[in-house]
């Protein structure tokens, strides 16, 4: 039976099925229209849906002829477009709510027979979340109380990783140890929004990777017991990359092990309590106790000690408890229906929504004393784990770590990654470029490295950072803030010191023979170079070494500039990504070298950063992560910019607006021609009439970010890339050419703002931008997708009190997030649970 939560729908979707009782009504009978919807269909849909108009190839004047599995197929496309309000279309008339009412209770009981409809679950899937009502969420007519359905909750793939640490018990560094016998069988869908959502089960390829894992594990925990007495130095591993396993094996598995004989239940039932507490970090109960025994018995009769152990073991670790987040709610319901979260359940849903390590001591023991079970006992949880500053702490993206890039630090890593999963910037990674366009300043991944696009992920996260630690107005701030980090590989205070030491050495050289007599002059001054890593010259190349600083000094301290902290000719030097926020480029990698070569002739003129020590700074002509150019560069194509990506991310993200996807019959490709902008080939695509219903809601915002390239660099010009346009032929190695250019069309308009005062045209997107700043709806938006990424799920309308808290936590916290965690952490939709038909 097909369960529609009412709380999601607006008021067309309160009437359930049995409004006209027809729920027992037989599969084969013949299908009859009552009068209210024959008069419906004939008023608002026949005109474009009947023989000989057929729009979108939908006919619906000859429902009662079609068979079966033609008209639940046509049913279910019905009730979707009338619930989403895609149907009647915005230009035609209306029906009354009520009208709606009815004919959707009529179609739901025609697909119930049969248990056909699919709305439901596609209302739980990322990108429906907006379909819920904006206005009745946060205008405070809704009445009912919030909770979430009771659920199963597939944790996501940082969860599992510390979970296979946790069933080892490592702690401090020894979390950091790669372990390499196990794959993780989980991926989030690569997608910009929220992705982490309790709507996916597992499947035979989740288990099939878990059988696997649960061997390497079980062999692992056995391993120290097994080779007791044999020098490490002696065993042979069977993966040389292989051969971390754990100091000590737990003692109750050791005693089975080294035991001669067949072990006793007393001594059994120990090792099966230890496994349980390593893997599910509970206690075995009765039945579970009589049911492993047993299985561990025969195990141990077929195949001795250790191998019935260890099949013991891994059967623990199959248990879907280790793979799932068990939240169903304990003790009495209350008058509305609902559960609140066991303790345990609690402990675990706070600790995974602020992180991904499992409840901390502090959490086990309030779950174990009964201190946590009210509001209070939450929030007292919450704010404690969120002022914590060493739990959690760890890189934003370990995937990001590489040959030549790092991932920023930081205490509460979720946090980060809440708003990275609203802007998606980190799919800049998997856009492809060409480095020629790029003037050969943009490198793709590659051999272990992120590159360009890594480094600007990582900056763009150290910025959102620092916006989440200064806290206050965290939104507006970041989606108006100036201030960015470029290049930041030091903090401030040791970059001010390495500039330091550098100038100095520079006035007491400077005035030297250090051209014509390096040697005398390293000899001279050895407090510079013994020892000295601020000035890391190596043997015999001490004097290439000594002209590489020279020259590089004097190419910036000597021009008045301040150089970039890292040496260029350092190993493995990769910063060359300024340009694409407009700054000056920094020495490629090999340049100072030149200078100890015979016949050197001096440097050609180039003009290079004076780069700013104290971070982060302004720059020009950017304003907040819309302009960031990771942002700009995951919402642009291969070869142009995406004015219909951007523009739809604005209007879904910021506006809680509805855009349909591309309807499988469009070529939704922008045609080539050497005569016109991309902008200009955009408009004839797309204004035409069938185009431009969506296209409206994406155009006039997207197209503002045209002042900004698909490289993510701000421009009054377009380079019109064609050979019919070429005017050079570019002279360095992977030089850009030089093409003709026209002038910037950047106009565009701001609509559904909910506010007629901000609404209206734009000259640009930094305009448009301060006014979305500006916008209630915007914020509330923001608060929307947030409750999506802490509750993993999309909101209901019984939601509504949640959002409105939320929203007022953080306007009178002066826009403090943290206060908006913890709101959303406290209230009914994050403690309550409730059954419903579809999870019973």
């Amino acid at each position: 039976m097909i369960f529609l939560h009412t709380s999601s729908f607006s008021r067309v979707g309160l009437l359930l099925v049995s409004f006209f009782g027809l729920l027992n009504a037989s599969a084969d009978e013949e299908l009859v229209l009552s009068k209210g919807v024959e008069e419906f269909l004939d008023h608002y849909c026949l005109s474009c849906h009947e023989e000989g108009t057929e729009k979108g190839k939908i006919r619906l004047d000859h429902l009662p002829s079609l068979t079966l599995k033609a008209r639940l197929e046509l049913l279910n496309k019905v009730q979707e477009q009338v619930y989403l309000g895609e149907m009647p279309p915005k230009k035609k008339d209306q029906p009354e709510d009520s009208e709606r009412e009815d004919l959707l209770a009529w179609v739901s009981s025609e697909l119930e027979k049969h248990d056909a409809s699919t709305l439901e679950e596609k209302m739980s899937y990322h990108g429906y979340g907006n379909y819920v009502d904006h206005e009745k969420l946060f205008n405070g007519e809704v009445g009912e109380k919030a909770f979430t359905p009771s659920r199963r909750w597939m944790v996501r793939p940082a969860i599992f990783e510390e979970r296979v640490k946790d069933v080892f018990k490592l702690e401090a560094r020894d979390r950091a140890q790669t372990l390499y016998g196990v794959t993780n069988p989980f991926v989030l869908p690569e997608r910009a929004g929220i992705r982490d959502y309790a709507n996916t089960t597992l499947d035979g390829g989740h288990l099939l990777v878990m059988l696997t894992n649960a061997k390497w594990i079980a062999e692992k925990q056995t391993f120290a017991a097994r080779h007791q007495g044999v020098d490490r130095g002696k065993i042979e591993f069977p993966n040389p990359k292989d051969k971390w396993y754990p100091a000590k094996t737990p003692e109750t598995f050791e005693l089975v092990i080294l035991k001669k004989s067949s072990p006793s239940d007393e001594e059994l039932l120990a090792a099966i309590q230890t496994q349980f507490d390593c893997v599910l970090q509970r206690r075995a109960n009765n039945e579970e106790e009589v049911r492993y025994l047993e299985l561990t018995r025969n195990a141990i009769e077929l195949g001795g000690n250790v191998a019935g152990l260890q099949q013991m073991l891994m059967t623990v670790l199959l248990e879907s408890e280790f793979l799932y987040r068990l939240e169903f709610g304990d003790g009495e319901f209350d008058e509305f229906g609902r559960q609140k979260l066991s303790p345990r359940e609690a402990g675990f849903a706070i600790a995974y929504a602020l992180g991904d390590r499992g409840p901390d001591s502090g959490l086990v023991e309030a779950a174990q004393a009964g201190r946590l079970q009210t509001k209070e006992d939450f929030e007292r949880e919450v704010r404690r784990l969120l002022a914590d500053e060493q739990y959690y702490r760890g890189a934003i993206d370990p995937s990001l770590n590489g040959k030549h890039t790092k991932s920023h630090e930081t205490s509460h890593p979720r946090l980060v990654h809440f708003f990275r999963d609203f802007f998606g910037y980190r799919s800049a990674i998997r856009i492809f470029k060409d480095t020629t366009r790029s003037g050969g300043f943009y490198s793709n991944p590659c051999r272990g490295s992120t590159q360009t696009p890594g480094f600007l992920v990582i900056e763009a996260d150290r910025i959102l950072d620092w916006h989440l630690q200064t806290n206050g107005n965290v939104f507006e701030k970041l989606l108006t803030g100036d201030q960015f980090f470029v290049y930041h590989d030091k903090d401030n205070e040791a970059g001010q010191k390495l500039i330091e030491t550098w100038r100095e050495a520079w006035e007491q050289l400077k005035d030297t023979n250090w051209k014509t007599e390096p040697e005398k002059v390293i000899a001279g001054h050895p407090r510079f170079f013994d020892g000295n890593r601020s000035f890391p010259i190596r043997g015999n190349q001490s004097v290439s070494d000594f002209f590489c600083f020279m020259y590089f000094f004097e190419e910036t301290f000597g021009r008045g500039r301040t150089p970039f902290t890292t040496i260029p000719w350092a190993h493995g030097y990769a910063y060359h990504h300024s340009p694409f926020y407009n700054l000056p480029r920094t020495p490629s990698i090999g340049r100072y070298y030149q200078a100890s070569k015979k016949g050197f002739q001096g440097f050609d003129e180039r003009e290079f950063w004076d780069y700013p020590v104290e971070q982060p700074f302004q720059i020009q002509n950017r304003k907040g992560l819309l302009t960031h150019p990771a942002w700009l560069i995951a919402h642009s194509l291969n070869t142009t910019t995406d004015p219909v990506k951007r523009g739809r991310w604005i209007r879904e993200k910021l506006l809680a607006g509805r855009v349909p996807d591309i309807p499988i019959t469009v070529d939704a490709q922008v045609p080539e021609d050497p005569h016109f902008t991309f902008r200009e080939r955009l408009e004839g695509v797309t204004t035409k009439e069938e185009c431009w219903k969506c296209h409206r809601q994406m155009n006039p915002l997207g197209l503002p970010f045209e002042i900004f390239d698909d490289f993510g660099r701000f421009r009054t010009e377009e380079s019109r890339e064609h050979p019919d346009n070429l005017i050079a032929v570019a002279t360095e190695h992977n030089g850009a050419n030089t093409y003709k250019t026209s002038p910037i069309d950047s106009s565009g308009a701001l609509t559904g703002s909910g506010d007629p005062k901000l609404d209206g045209e734009v000259g640009d997107a930094l305009e448009l931008i301060d006014r979305l700043a500006k916008s209630d709806r915007v914020r509330q938006s923001i608060i929307r997708h947030a409750f999506r990424f802490f509750m993993g799920r999309n909101e209901f309308l019984s939601d509504s009190q949640t959002l409105i808290d939320a929203d007022k936590a953080y306007l009178d916290s002066g826009g403090n997030f943290k206060e908006v965690v913890v709101s959303l952490l406290t209230s009914d939709s994050f403690i309550y649970r409730k059954p419903t038909p579809s999870n019973q």
